[in-house]
């Protein structure tokens, strides 16, 4: 029998039912369950998601633009990490102590991360009132904005002070841009993909990012095996960000082409008026889900953060490696988190999303700590090997989009996960980077352990989502008064 779905743009809890009408709906709940062969338990049945209307499709025109501009963003925010050495010596020629260069190689990465928060509260306000394919336009053309003027900015040797001042205050307006930029491509897709596909659509998403930090350390790579240092510091490191600025101008003129999401068109078509932009309050009015939501994101932030990005430069500090290893870690790293992230989308829209996160999660603790080990006690032979099967692993941060997006009604969606996952991804990539530096130094398999725990959690989390029917509703927001509140049950 078909869902009635009353507000089809609406991403509701589970046991999100008025309480006149919880009985009969525990009723039908206990009868699917009775149907159900025994044996198997489906997560279909346990996620906390409504979707579009079965009529609605997702067009697949639109899939590539989500890739491509995910692609674009990502490298626009990431080539300044691989090109830290060079953006060190252009704009902070000062500094000559190795320890302090680590130090502010690592600030130039969190400054980007900081402000995250800011941005991904105001285009993502901006989205739940006005609209998804607005903030794109905003979000990308900031971004496009930011790394055209980073392309022009004056050198330390040129204007002194004033450049590294600059440099920073575009680091961050290019933060608040990306801040909203991932989240709301992951809204964009959810809001026009059929449930059955939620998962691999996000993935989608994701693997475009991965793509984007792929497409940064090659650039990178390429610069500093063909440019000396002082061609790099004279005009070198002006390459990548033409190269991103073309990137995301075509971002910008594939914009033209995205239709606004089907979700958020029905659900301005029942509104009685336009909200207030400033009244962000509603966005806060769920502090069980936003408290979730922001865990979930930790724990996806720090897979990014530690897995490919700061794992090589952390091995480097207490072991030898072949130069192998340090020439082409990150490339093949990311190439396999890449079929990873693809691998987990399909698995868990075939066998639902909490078991893919325990299998996924216990694979990554397998091979952190047996990569660990061969480093300790191996030989070096198969280091390439296991580092790219610890990027597969690492592939599971595709799955946690499909679950955040399910706890927040479309009204705040938006709004709603880009505070909670960039506030999430501020903590970590200020936070991760300084204390695992330090901790490496003390116990040379810290980042494994980090590993290990975040796979455990993960463990959890996906035993959590598998048996989600046994545990109390999340909050719920009342909706807009023009709006049936009566969601749908899957």
């Amino acid at each position: 029998m078909p869902v009635n779905y009353h507000d089809n743009a609406t991403l509701a809890t589970i046991n999100s039912d008025s309480p006149k009408h919880n009985s009969k709906n525990k009723s039908k709940s206990k009868d699917r369950r009775r149907n159900q062969p025994k044996g198997r338990t489906s997560d279909n049945h346990k996620t906390f998601i409504t979707h579009s209307e079965p009529h609605w499709s997702f067009k697949k025109s639109q899939l590539p633009f989500i890739v491509f501009t995910s692609f674009a963003a990502c490298f626009d925010f990431l080539i300044y990490f691989y090109l830290a050495d060079v953006i060190n010596q252009t704009f902070f020629p000062t500094l000559t102590d190795s320890f302090l260069h680590q130090l502010q190689t690592i600030g130039l990465l969190s400054a980007g991360f900081l402000s995250r928060p800011i941005g991904g509260l105001l285009i993502g306000r901006y989205g739940d009132v006005h609209g998804r394919k607005p903030a794109l336009f905003i979000s990308i053309g900031f971004l496009t904005i930011t790394t055209l003027i980073t392309l022009c900015l004056p050198t330390y040797a040129q204007v002194g002070v004033l450049a590294p001042v600059l440099f920073i205050l575009t680091r961050l307006l290019q933060g608040m841009a990306f801040g909203a930029y991932s989240p709301l491509s992951w809204v964009f897709i959810a809001e026009h993909a059929a449930k059955q596909s939620l998962s691999s659509y996000c993935s989608l998403a994701m693997a475009g990012l991965i793509a984007g930090n792929f497409g940064a350390v090659l650039i990178a790579k390429i610069l500093y095996n063909n440019l000396s240092m002082t061609e790099l510091t004279s005009f070198g490191w002006r390459i990548p960000f033409i190269i991103g600025s073309v990137f995301s101008l075509i971002s910008l003129y594939l914009w033209r082409f995205v239709q606004e999401t089907p979700a958020f068109t029905t659900l301005k078509n029942k509104r009685s008026s336009t909200p207030h932009y400033l009244n962000v309050l509603p966005t806060f009015n769920q502090p069980i889900a936003m408290t979730l939501s922001l865990f979930i994101a930790f724990l996806q932030a720090s897979l990014i953060m530690v897995a490919v990005l700061l794992l090589p430069k952390l091995i480097a500090i207490k072991f030898s490696l072949p130069s192998s290893f340090t020439n082409y870690a990150i490339l093949l790293g990311l190439i396999f988190q890449l079929i990873g992230c693809l691998f987990y989308g399909l698995l868990a829209d075939k066998v639902g999303t909490g078991k893919a996160l325990i299998v996924a999660a216990l694979a990554l603790i397998v091979q952190a700590l047996f990569f660990y080990n061969h480093l300790s006690y191996g030989n070096g032979d198969y280091i390439l090997l296991l580092y790219a099967l610890l990027g597969f692993c690492s592939g599971m941060i595709g799955l946690f989009p499909s679950i955040l997006l399910q706890l927040f009604p479309t009204q705040v969606r938006l709004a709603s996960l880009s505070l909670t996952y960039t506030c999430a991804s501020a903590i970590a990539g200020t936070a991760l980077p300084t204390t695992l530096y330090y901790l490496t130094n003390v116990v040379s398999f810290s980042p494994a352990l980090y590993l290990t725990f975040i796979g455990l959690v993960t463990v959890v989390l996906g035993f959590y989502l598998h048996h989600l029917s046994l545990f109390n509703a999340l909050d719920q927001l009342p909706l807009d008064t023009t709006i049936d509140t009566q969601t749908a049950k899957l």
